[in-house]
């Protein structure tokens, strides 16, 4: 088992919204945390490690956990919030160019289980568990949107992996969650309602208090606070 004082927290795709408020919630609760992002000059956020991730290429994604390891210690907790949506034409759900499907399924699921297989990897080898993986989700595995025909493949097949993992694997070592922020009836969330406060305390509970199911949707009052579905 890994020492109770093992807290690092390493974020794949750190956008403002999600990404940052996982990061500050985390921080506020004693983690190392680190993002990986392309951009990471541009990434002002204090106490938080910025490493050079491309989820298109599998060996960046290698080696910003290396560089986890080497600066913060291998991660304990691993959220997965890299996304892309490249939008349709009206009415024509299949006009979207093969080059861009590609990418963005790439973006939405081809990163998230390399992150799975080096994650999982280094867990073992370092006796770190429970390993917690996080992947940012929504409805659009179990609800068909037309505007979401690039996103909605990925999110489906990370769901697959979430949902395996938990089928395969004993909770003790490593355990998975496909988390979504949904509406009071089940839908889908509209993007300027997207709580990235919500999601960060969301994440901190499954993080320390857990699940028992790997698909959780959780509802935003209000007020703020959250609620699972």
């Amino acid at each position: 088992m890994a020492p109770l004082e093992q807290k690092v927290l390493f974020i794949l795709g750190g956008g403002p919204r999600i990404g940052h408020s996982v990061a500050k919630k985390f921080l506020s609760q004693g983690y190392k945390v680190a993002i990986g992002r392309r951009n990471i000059e541009k990434m002002d956020l204090d106490g938080v490690l910025p490493v050079y991730v491309d989820v298109t290429k599998p060996e960046t994604i290698e080696e910003a956990f290396r560089k986890v390891e080497s600066r913060l210690g291998v991660p304990n907790a691993v959220v997965y919030n890299a996304a892309a949506l490249t939008f349709p034409p009206e009415k024509d759900p299949f006009g979207v160019e093969p080059a861009a499907f590609t990418r963005d399924l790439t973006i939405n699921v081809g990163g998230a289980y390399t992150a799975l297989h080096h994650a999982t990897r280094l867990a073992r080898l370092h006796n770190i568990s429970p390993l917690i993986f996080i992947a940012t989700g929504n409805v659009t595995p179990f609800k068909v949107n037309p505007l979401a025909v690039t996103l909605g493949p990925g999110k489906s097949a990370l769901a697959h992996l979430m949902s395996l993992g938990s089928t395969v694997y004993d909770a003790k070592e490593f355990r998975f969650y496909f988390a979504s922020q949904v509406t009071e009836t089940g839908g889908p969330v509209p993007y300027p309602q997207v709580s990235g406060e919500a999601h960060g305390e969301v994440y901190w509970k499954l993080a320390n208090e857990g699940r028992n199911h790997w698909d959780v949707r959780f509802t935003v009052a209000p007020d703020g606070s959250t609620g699972f579905a």
